[in-house]
């Protein structure tokens, strides 16, 4: 009992949530996550989510004026800071990802 408290506190979670993790990860259900590993992806969700907003807003700020017969030059310092941006977000993703199967694989 007090190993299992002490992992399943190491991962945030209760004894009774861990062991059930533990079950749901051997019978295939879908990958288990921790509540620190919840808000993680909460973030990187907001993250992927503004940076999704600034490019709508690009891309109509580029599409009238092409209807407003201007010409529209592109900042391309604008369009790398995004793609590093999500570049970053993405390795975060898989971070996680990766980190929370290695765990209930064995692996970690």
């Amino acid at each position: 009992m007090r190993q299992l408290a002490e992992v399943s506190h190491q991962r945030g979670m209760t004894r009774t949530g861990w062991i059930v993790a533990l079950v749901r990860s051997r019978l295939a259900s879908p990958v288990q996550h921790s509540p620190g590993e919840h808000e993680v992806l909460r973030a990187i969700v907001r993250e992927l989510n503004r940076i999704g907003g600034n490019i709508n807003q690009i891309a109509r700020a580029a599409n009238t004026s092409v209807l407003q017969g201007r010409v529209v030059e592109p900042d391309l310092s604008a369009i790398q800071e995004a793609k590093l941006a999500i570049e970053a977000e993405l390795a975060r993703l898989r971070n996680a990802l990766n980190g929370n199967a290695d765990y209930w694989d064995g692996r970690r």
